[in-house]
């Protein structure tokens, strides 16, 4: 239901926000998330509860190219709510073995920024991103939702709880 259980993925399941919550529509514009929100309760039906929380990823490592710009990007996931690593001396072998590690953001060449995506994508595990333009909070950020439904209980949990001793 959208707007109230949002759905999908994470890792080898999905890159990005949930579909009908409120980051997916975001997903598709140029405009830059101005924050995170922690943790927030969804509408939905009398006995249910919907509860979407976000959190970072792991660190997004900071291709540049060089220094100065990767100190750019650092501060740029950062104000997103991510957190990022400085690597300007990573090259696309070694980002294909990189471990512990939520994606990469390259402002670069297009040509260098292929062979960064390339890495990335043949990597085992979880499917991560490569930013190239300005990054946004669902980009760097994990969203989880919890859809916990009472209605079978008249809408009290603890009515699931109770051990009858009949």
């Amino acid at each position: 239901v959208a707007g109230t259980q949002p759905f999908g993925g994470e890792g080898l399941s999905g890159t990005g926000p949930k579909a009908g919550g409120p980051s997916y529509v975001a997903r598709f514009t140029k405009d830059v998330d101005p924050g995170a929100q922690v943790e927030r309760n969804m509408p939905g039906p009398t006995g249910e509860t919907n509860r979407l929380t976000e959190h970072p990823r792991p660190p997004f490592l900071c291709l540049g190219p060089g220094q100065d710009m990767a100190e750019k990007q650092r501060l740029a996931i950062e104000a997103v709510g991510g957190t990022a690593k400085i690597a300007p001396e990573m090259t696309p072998d070694l980002l294909g073995n990189a471990t512990h590690i939520g994606g990469a953001i390259f402002w670069g060449p297009e040509t260098e920024a292929r062979a960064f995506a390339t890495a990335l994508a043949q990597r085992a595990g979880a499917i991560l991103p490569l930013i190239t333009a300005t990054p946004r909070s669902f980009e760097v950020r994990h969203e989880r939702h919890l859809c916990v439904d009472t209605t079978a209980s008249g809408g009290n949990a603890a009515l699931l709880a109770e051990v009858s001793d009949t």
